[in-house]
Parts: C-alpha cells; sequence; structure tokens
C-alpha cells in the first residue's frame, strides 16, 4: 500500500518493457511512486504474490485507495490519476 508521500507503488523488474514503459509515464506526469523490484527485492516478490498469486503480472500498480491494476494501459493511468 503507498504511504501518504506517494500516490501508488508499482511492482516491476527491469526485463519488462512495460515496466520500464510504465516508469517513464509516471516520471513524465510527476506522479510520485514507489517501485519494488521483485528481483532485486525478495519482499516485493513475496507482496506481489500475496496480491495476485500464481497468476502475477509486471507491472503490477497498486493505487492509494488500494485498486490494484495489472499492466495498466496509458490511457488507464491517466483516467485512475486524473491525469
Amino acid at each position: 500500500m503507498p504511504n501518504s508521500e506517494t500516490r501508488l507503488v508499482m511492482y516491476g523488474a527491469a526485463w519488462c518493457p512495460d515496466v520500464i514503459w510504465t516508469k517513464l509515464y509516471l516520471k513524465r506526469h510527476r506522479v510520485r511512486f514507489e517501485y519494488r523490484d521483485i528481483d532485486k527485492n525478495p519482499d516485493a516478490m513475496t507482496e506481489l504474490l500475496a496480491l495476485r498469486g500464481k497468476a502475477w503480472v509486471v507491472p503490477t500498480v497498486v493505487l492509494a485507495d488500494g485498486t490494484v491494476l495489472d499492466n495498466p494501459s496509458r490511457q488507464e493511468l491517466a483516467n485512475r490519476l486524473d491525469l
């Protein structure tokens, strides 16, 4: 869950082009987010499995209200974040 200083948490991995794109999109729109790399941080993978089970995908985005988005499109991010 995001803390009070972030708008969302994103779970991802460096090998995923959709993760790279999503990070760039969020940065371009100055969205505060916490990035949790599932390959570098075992706790991040544990959290992702708790959220999505064995059917996990990256990027997985958790909004401040607890909504979980699996590999969200540009339009879905814009709509959910009022961009």
